[in-house]
């Protein structure tokens, strides 16, 4: 998999024109009518502090639909469990600065414990403890009136809203897709890129609150889950070449280079006398020590390359160790096979050489 580098600036994409247009109205809406219903319940003085945390819920459940922390559960719960225990601090802690703390932080932790995480939630929790008389006047019936009547309004709202988007994707994303039968025929795809996966995104025509590098690691967990899953307890020296040819350090690159078309193989370890491993050398490091010489064609040029030399003024690589790449990734014999796979995958390469003690 090619590995991903550039994170797209906080935001993974933006929303299409449509969509911040049919969001941002719902949110007209939603916040419109809970400022009438919370403006009649608590007056004019506790009235601010009820509507700014509302306000920012609807930030992230018309902005940031995907997100885990705009989820229904996460919505509802975050104010209720959040409003319960602000009011609790209200009531039983005397000092405003320390009930304000405590709402706020028991508020956190109950959310994380409930797995209802909703960032506007921990407002919630503070406007019943700095809200003013006319809130804490409420006392438990904060929690319904007025924040669970307004997370039932604003809910409602973006249920809706949520609705007319999706008729909208369905109806802008269809396209036939390919028989059953024509899948065997699909050429084999390349690795995605950190282009893919942004066209992906684009493609969806909603916001997906995750970055490309997030969604690279996902995408690389889940490859290793499912390597381990299909590869079992399988381990390398299972698969492994057992009769490896190696050269050391000091061996001419042309009785390498023959090795290698003697065996059919594009890779060859290099050990020293203790036949520890120091390196290893494959095609690759040919080729590109090649195209640094002249000649019209790459074969043209690794008959130089692999040629001795004449003289000793010569700055061209005479033997394995000036070749090959050292340190090399190893593994040893009894790693798992989708030990291997993953640094395949990680690493963009196709030979690990397997160690024994």
């Amino acid at each position: 998999m090619h590995v991903l580098s550039k994170v797209l600036s906080g935001l993974a994409r933006r929303q299409s024109q449509d969509e911040m247009v049919i969001s941002s109205l719902g949110a007209v809406v939603g916040i419109g009518l809970v400022a009438w219903v919370s403006y009649h319940l608590v007056g004019s003085h506790g009235f601010p502090f009820v509507v700014a945390s509302m306000g920012a819920a609807a930030v992230l459940l018309y902005a940031a639909p995907h997100s885990p922390l705009t989820r229904p559960w996460s919505f509802v719960g975050g104010h209720l469990v959040s409003a319960a225990v602000g009011v609790t601090c209200a009531q039983w802690v005397p000092d405003l600065f320390l009930a304000s703390g405590l709402a706020v932080g028991l508020a956190i932790f109950a959310m994380h414990e409930l797995n209802c995480l909703h960032p506007p939630g921990g407002a919630a929790a503070l406007v019943a403890v700095i809200g003013g008389e006319q809130i804490q006047s409420l006392g438990y019936l904060y929690v319904l009136m007025p924040v669970g009547l307004n997370v039932l309004i604003l809910g409602t709202a973006v249920y809706f809203t949520r609705l007319l988007l999706a008729k909208r994707q369905q109806e802008d994303d269809f396209f036939p897709y390919p028989e059953e039968d024509d899948a065997h025929d699909l050429p084999n795809v390349a690795p995605f890129s950190d282009d893919d996966l942004n066209n992906a995104l684009h493609g969806i025509n909603t916001y997906i609150d995750v970055s490309i590098e997030d969604l690279n690691d996902i995408y690389a967990r889940a490859m290793s889950f499912a390597h381990k899953r299909s590869l079992g307890h399988m381990l390398c020296r299972d698969i492994m070449t057992k009769q490896v040819v190696s050269v050391e350090f000091g061996d001419c690159l042309s009785d390498a280079w023959s090795l290698m078309q003697q065996h059919n193989i594009k890779s060859l370890p290099v050990t020293n006398i203790a036949r520890r491993l120091t390196g290893i050398i494959t095609v690759s490091d040919f080729k590109k020590a090649a195209e640094k010489l002249a000649g019209e064609t790459i074969e043209e040029r690794l008959k130089t390359l692999i040629k001795p030399t004449v003289g000793i003024n010569s700055s061209k690589p005479e033997v394995v160790g000036q070749l090959m790449v050292s340190p090399v990734i190893s593994l040893a014999e009894d790693a798992p096979v989708a030990e291997a796979v993953a640094i395949f995958t990680a690493q963009g390469i196709s030979h690990v050489p397997i160690l024994n003690d």
